[in-house]
């Protein structure tokens, strides 16, 4: 019971690797006025290496707007050469298609052409698969090979789509999940942690004042919905 309160507790912390930068990025500027305390600002030095050799290590490059690039699409680039496909493919082949075997049309567009450009999120990857199906199995060589990019656009979605899902789940991720690099700052932002609690042993409530703990995901949001509610009722 009484051992965690001396684990090192940045090691278990649930945040984005964007995120975790953002709050070692507080307690380094935390630690500059002249006014903290020596003890503490002897601690920046090793902070701001663990710091810039984690940076080092992020994966993916920004731009000069600060976006993270990689080598990958995102969800939205991949759906809209996607849509861009369906909407040459419609003008050149299928409608003109349409004029002579107008009950194809229903085959492709079970719900309209806009029920594939605007399909939502949720129903995309269903509809799409029914449509690069309707292609493939065509008889007609044209609508044959606009089915096999087709797939091929549908492929590079859903692995977009899968990456999307993936960065969403490392946000829940526990540092230990980020790599040695991450480790590395945790115990770099612990041992900030325990000078802090030493220089302010006479008043321990000011020692979070060196760290960012609104920045990270709520640990407990049951508690914290519970608290709200009581103060409510008060």
């Amino acid at each position: 019971m009484y051992d965690e309160r001396y684990d090192n507790h940045f090691r278990r912390l649930q945040a984005s690797r964007d995120t975790l930068t953002a709050f070692a990025d507080f307690t380094l500027q935390a630690l500059q006025p002249a006014a903290v305390a020596k003890l503490l600002r002897d601690e920046r030095p090793a902070l701001q290496a663990a710091l810039d050799q984690y940076r080092q290590g992020l994966s993916g490059r920004t731009t000069g707007h600060g976006q993270r690039q990689s080598g990958t699409q995102t969800e939205d680039q991949a759906f809209e050469a996607l849509k861009k496909l369906v909407q040459a493919t419609d003008k050149k082949l299928l409608q003109p298609r349409f004029y002579d075997h107008a009950a194809e049309k229903a085959l492709f567009y079970p719900d309209k052409l806009s029920g594939l450009t605007e399909a939502p999120k949720t129903k995309r990857l269903t509809r799409f698969t029914a449509y690069v199906e309707q292609l493939e199995n065509h008889p007609d060589a044209a609508l044959q090979a606009a089915g096999a990019q087709a797939k091929a656009l549908l492929t590079a979605y859903t692995t977009a789509t899968a990456a999307k899902n993936q960065g969403t789940k490392a946000v829940k991720d526990t540092i230990s999940g980020l790599g040695p690099n991450a480790q590395t700052l945790a115990d770099a932002l612990w041992a900030v942690h325990c000078a802090a609690l030493y220089v302010h042993r006479q008043e321990p409530t000011k020692a979070p004042a060196y760290f960012n703990y609104n920045l990270l995901p709520n640990p407990n949001p049951s508690r914290k919905r519970a608290k709200k509610a009581s103060a409510l009722a008060a």
